[in-house]
């Protein structure tokens, strides 16, 4: 009976085999394998060949690695990667009307899904995620707490002399979670700058966006209990029970019944306190327009440069964008009549006026209208204890 023993010869080329021995193609398959964007790192970190296979991973696999670990490093979950990726996302919609019908249908399924959008279209690199942790601490951690202190109590409220009285902004607060809605605040305008171009450029003649499809974005991405209750009849627009209004105790991961979202975006861009601190912004490039529809429009361009935009509320942050900022108003001012915005009313009597370029406040505005007539609350007024439950103050 033979011996199944290896000879000599193939103990040799056993202990010569290697996993380095592999073509680089096939070890880029084997990342593609992995569980997560904490797996990858400490595979490239193993050595130097690891190190160098992980520098050629390609972007669409890190990115999936990296929602691997959402929850984890990338939190708010979905919302970080998606402010990461969804311009890219964007600009692909922009391309035909099939991509952009593909977005729609990804928006009213909610945030989950879009991010599920971003991670098929767009891609990450390890770049991208330090430069995104970088800003965790400079810009989010910092705005998300000049948002508590807009709308949320804050820390030390009760401190501030004449508080009630309105020394800082209104004398109200309202429950919000102030990392999400920044991160809400910033994907729109990750989504819609593009729009906001194609109308301070007319002669460039760039796809866009129109209202109902950025009322889609608010009405699904944004949840929000009361919009879901009252609807959109002012803007004849209906409610579909489908994403975070699908029928079911939760939808998409969000208990709708607990859901405020866009009760706390309505009050936070109304709210003087962050009103004041990019009008800041606007002064320091030039005066105010005497058109209206041109001061609204350069506001509105300014607060649409998504995550990096928040540079400018930062100390010494708004000089590296007074160029981009000089340019995009020297563009506004040369607009001409003709170039002017169309806008659309309701046929709700005093309900928002919006128009077809990007607006978040007014939009805002417009999916709170009905719970804002329901209640008997006037626009002036914030949405406070009668929007929300009394144990969510403080």
């Amino acid at each position: 009976m033979k011996s199944h023993e290896p000879t000599s010869s193939q103990e040799v080329q056993l202990s010569t085999t290697h996993i380095f021995n592999l073509p680089p193609e096939l070890l880029l398959l084997l990342l593609q394998h992995l569980h997560n964007i904490e797996d990858f790192m400490n595979l490239s970190s193993t050595c130097r060949q690891f190190r160098s296979v992980g520098l050629s991973t390609s972007g669409s696999t890190i990115l999936r690695l990296a929602a691997a670990s959402s929850r984890t490093f990338f939190r708010p979950d979905p919302h970080f990667l998606i402010t990461a990726t969804v311009r890219q996302v964007s600009d692909w919609a922009l391309l035909n009307l099939q991509n952009r019908e593909t977005l729609r249908e990804a928006m009213r399924e909610g945030v989950y899904s879009l991010l599920a959008l971003c991670i098929e279209k767009a891609q990450l690199t390890m770049d991208d995620i330090r430069r995104l942790h970088a800003s965790r601490f400079s810009l989010i951690i910092p705005v998300s707490d000049m948002i508590d202190r807009c709308a949320g109590a804050g820390p030390t409220w009760n401190h501030i002399p004449e508080f009630w009285h309105g020394n800082e902004s209104i004398p109200t607060t309202v429950y919000i979670e102030p990392t999400r809605s920044l991160f809400q605040l910033v994907i729109y305008g990750e989504l819609f700058a593009s729009s906001m171009r194609a109308f301070i450029e007319p002669i460039s003649k760039l796809p866009w966006f129109d209202h109902d499809f950025r009322m889609d974005y608010i009405i699904y991405c944004i949840p929000d209990a009361l919009c879901h209750n009252y609807g959109l009849h002012g803007f004849q627009k209906t409610m579909m029970p489908i994403g975070p209004y699908a029928d079911q105790p939760k939808g998409n991961g969000l208990m709708l019944e607990n859901c405020r979202d866009q009760v706390a975006l309505h009050y936070l861009l109304r709210c003087d306190t962050w009103k004041d601190a990019w009008e800041r912004v606007l002064g320091a490039i030039g005066p105010h327009f005497e058109e209206e529809w041109r001061q609204s429009m350069w506001r509105s361009a300014v607060q649409l440069q998504g995550l990096e935009g928040l540079e400018m509320l930062r100390p010494g942050g708004l000089e590296k964008w007074r160029p981009r900022l000089e340019a995009m108003r020297s563009s506004i001012e040369r607009l001409q009549d003709a170039d002017k915005p169309k806008a659309f009313e309701t046929p709700k009597r005093d309900a928002p006026i919006i128009s077809e370029c990007p607006g978040m406040t007014r939009e805002i505005a417009l999916a709170m209208y009905e719970a804002d007539i329901c209640w008997g609350l006037d626009h002036t007024i914030p949405l406070i204890q009668a929007l929300t439950q009394s144990s969510e103050f403080s």
